[in-house]
């Protein structure tokens, strides 16, 4: 094994771990050698991820543990990262989705805008608040120079933040949120790296891909949405078209691996449209490609989805006004 892949020795926590990125995530880091502790609401199905997991540890010493609980009740979240019996290296923010809160504004419950914004933004938040404060409290109090620690936090996002798509409107906002904590912990973390420990913090992007989530998202987005996603197609040929979770899991590790703070790895799409939308996040490698791409994305492709999008949301809204 590539000894930048060995994970041995490591801890990893991943949020939203009973399925579907999650998971595949926490197979991958099992397979290296990681010990994994997943979180998530549901009982029973972190009860079969745990197996599914430790069918894929290197050796019988890992330790993977499953944790049933609510991410978006802070004080739960702290409680339950500090009774684990190892502190993390690393922490994956995975727990979020939109399976019920798709729709329009007008048609959505101000209940349904609070619940998407719990699930995807107060989940990642909450996390990364606990998981920093542990790893502070830890560098005051067992400084450890000879044994220096990398500690990092990874934040799955959304392509669906460098869109604003309609049927979307609970979920997008939430997921831009993500972004902008991503940004602003980034440059947080450096005051706290030191003889002790190193910080860093990622940010994935990824596009559509098959999981039981999407699939459920699936059975509430709008036609409208589908259409402008072109995920109005049936279900055999929408997993030929996207990736698996596996897939994208993968090229998510690597990037995190290579030290990338923005990852887009799985969609030319979203890698695309970052480049309009690079705000404070500092530019990918040398920052030739963004800079040349962004003129181009903004004064050519944006312009013409604008038009498209627009004109698809004026087409859907005659069909409305006609059936009512």
């Amino acid at each position: 094994m590539n000894a930048s892949h060995d994970m041995r020795g490591k801890t990893v926590f991943v949020t939203g771990g009973s399925g579907g990125l999650g998971k595949a995530i926490s197979k991958e880091l099992a397979r290296r050698g990681a010990h994994v502790s997943i979180f998530s609401r549901r009982p029973m199905p972190l009860k079969e991820a745990r197996e599914e997991i430790m069918a894929t540890c290197q050796n019988t010493d890992q330790d993977i543990n499953a944790i049933a609980i609510d991410m978006a009740d802070a004080s739960k979240v702290d409680e339950a990262f500090r009774s684990q019996p190892r502190i993390a290296d690393i922490l994956y923010c995975v727990a979020g989705g939109n399976h019920a809160e798709n729709g329009f504004l007008a048609d959505i419950t101000a209940k349904e805008i609070e619940s998407c914004m719990n699930n995807n933004y107060y989940t990642a938040a909450y996390a990364a608040k606990s998981m920093l404060d542990i790893w502070i409290n830890d560098d005051g109090e067992k400084p450890n120079y000879a044994h220096h620690r990398t500690r990092k936090i990874v934040f799955i996002n959304s392509a669906a933040a460098f869109l604003g798509l309609p049927g979307s409107i609970a979920y997008t906002p939430a997921k831009c949120a993500v972004r902008a904590l991503a940004d602003t912990l980034r440059m947080e973390v450096l005051r706290y790296c030191g003889p002790e420990s190193t910080y860093s913090i990622h940010c994935a992007f990824p596009a559509d891909f098959i999981s039981p989530g999407f699939v459920l998202e699936q059975q509430t987005k709008t036609p409208l949405t589908k259409h402008m996603q072109g995920t109005d197609l049936p279900l055999n040929k929408l997993e030929a078209k996207f990736p698996s979770s596996d897939k994208v899991a993968s090229l998510i590790i690597a990037a995190v691996d290579r030290g990338d703070f923005i990852i887009c790895e799985d969609s030319l799409a979203a890698s695309v449209l970052f480049t309009n939308m690079l705000g404070p996040s500092p530019k990918r490698g040398w920052g030739i490609v963004d800079a040349l791409l962004s003129p181009i994305v903004g004064c050519i492709v944006w312009p013409y989805l604008r038009w498209r999008w627009e004109s698809m949301t004026r087409s859907d809204g005659e069909e409305f006004r006609r059936s009512r």
